[in-house]
């Protein structure tokens, strides 16, 4: 055989490797019929490069796995509010609940989020402001501090930080510590080395030396957590870094939204924590808490937790968006870094605009991600021709993820408006029904609005040759992004 006939034989064994592979993608996968597509056109374009890719980011965690999250706090409020619903008496207290049960009714089943009532909801907008009414907090706290982060940089903000949660396990507090093993990349053992032998625990969830035989290198967790002696929490899209505080040459002001909260919701978030921390990687458990919080106070927020990731059958986040926007009636607002919807948000919104709704969507007028800028770009190109307004923000990087609807209810969390927040990151977002805070997000909304340069679809009928070639490339690899 010929060194030419060799290579032949090689080529064809690959070939029909990859075939082979792309079936089992086609009658094993549960993935979305656009996903299917799109891997398969890389693992047929790219025969050997593109299986490597496969095996590192397009296999699925097996859900049976997450079955034992241990959250009974969580289970047994969603039985009391399961037999409030049936006598009618769940939306007693709050009137915003009660105008859009039909959507608490959706995520408390599909989505297994209980309904709490008696929260304290403070809107932060701004770094700074966040991360000093943070570290007040760990510093004030006497009994615990529960943090997770998807990002943590090791630099002039991430370091106190790490010095401050030394600190209060050397004073005795139950101090645990969850990040992103990719995410997180640069947070070494011998930094954390303090922390351990001061009684502290901290481990990476989903760390990168098991993520291959695991399938979870392309899972992350997105989620930003604090949970502070069962009182105060925080949660949003602020990561722990230099970036997010003082401007940057490469992103400049780092706009983002984060919450911090009082209340029921608080002892959930715990919750949420634990059951991520139990089924994440580290070599302990922790055990759930099974105090039950206050759910009804009629002055209080009403709100629900929802999470979604690759351990659930269906993506909750985004049937709470999908609910949000059918149940509009005047407005529906959106900020988002990253703008992928898939078919079913895209059509949603669609309809919304044609039945006359005032559609706004804000993005950034810069990329941290090239690929998904320009899908981005695509795709509210696709909302312009039918008289959406978009708004690009040119104060710096727009990284907040909310939406509000008619001064009733809003929404704020981790998930970007793309597929890979809604698919494959773990996700967690807070669905709050209160006219208060609602205004508050409509407000913070039109205020960005002001530093904010308005694309018309005039102005986008005009982009280059070139510039449509990089969106549709780039909208082919949305599933993947």
């Amino acid at each position: 055989m010929t060194n030419l006939e060799w290579w032949e034989s090689v080529g064809y064994i690959i070939l029909l490797f990859n075939i082979g592979c792309v079936l089992l993608i086609i009658l094993r996968g549960r993935k979305s019929a656009t996903a299917t597509w799109a891997w398969m056109l890389v693992m047929l374009t790219l025969p050997l490069a593109g299986l490597i890719l496969y095996l590192l980011f397009g296999r699925e965690l097996k859900s049976k796995r997450w079955n034992s999250a241990d959250t009974p706090r969580t289970q047994m409020l969603m039985d009391m509010q399961q037999t409030s619903l049936r006598q009618g008496q769940l939306f007693q207290h709050s009137q915003s609940s009660r105008q859009k049960q039909e959507l608490v009714h959706m995520l408390l089943h599909a989505s297994r989020s209980p309904l709490t009532e008696d929260n304290q909801v403070e809107l932060i907008t701004d770094g700074k402001a966040k991360f000093d009414q943070l570290y007040d907090d760990i510093q004030a706290a006497r009994h615990s501090v529960y943090i997770q982060y998807y990002s943590i940089a090791p630099d002039e903000i991430g370091r106190p930080l790490l010095e401050l949660l030394t600190k209060k396990a050397d004073e005795g507090l139950d101090v645990f510590l969850l990040y992103d093993g990719l995410g997180s990349i640069k947070l070494t053992k011998q930094l954390l080395e303090p922390l351990h032998q001061a009684g502290g625990r901290a481990e990476p969830f989903f760390p990168l030396r098991s993520a291959l035989f695991r399938a979870s290198l392309n899972h992350r967790n997105h989620r930003k957590l604090v949970i502070i002696d069962q009182t105060t929490a925080y949660m949003g899209g602020f990561n722990i870094g230099r970036q997010y505080v003082k401007k940057t040459k490469k992103f400049g002001y780092w706009r983002d939204s984060h919450l911090r909260l009082r209340g029921g919701s608080v002892y959930l978030l715990q919750d949420h924590f634990i059951s991520d921390w139990n089924k994440g990687g580290p070599s302990s458990t922790l055990s759930a808490d099974t105090t039950l919080p206050k759910v009804r106070k009629e002055d209080g927020v009403a709100m629900q937790l929802v999470q979604s990731g690759p351990d659930m059958d269906r993506s909750q986040i985004k049937s709470g968006f999908l609910k949000m926007i059918q149940e509009a009636d005047d407005y529906i607002y959106i900020q988002t870094p990253y703008f992928i919807p898939d078919l079913s948000l895209l059509e949603s919104l669609r309809v919304a605009v044609l039945s006359g709704r005032d559609v706004r969507i804000m993005i950034p007028n810069k990329p941290d991600h090239m690929f998904v800028y320009w899908a981005t770009s695509f795709f509210v190109g696709e909302l312009l021709r039918e008289g959406a307004s978009v708004y690009i923000y040119e104060e710096g990087f727009l990284h907040a993820k909310t939406m509000v609807i008619d001064d009733h209810v809003s929404t704020l969390g981790t998930a970007n408006m793309d597929i890979r927040s809604l698919r494959i990151n773990f996700e967690l977002n807070a669905f709050m029904y209160d006219q208060s805070t609602a205004r508050k997000m409509k407000s913070v909304f039109e205020s960005d609005q002001a530093v904010c340069r308005e694309l018309t679809w005039e102005e986008y009928q005009k982009r280059s040759a070139a510039v449509r070639m990089k969106e549709n490339f780039s909208r082919l690899l949305g599933p993947l992004l």
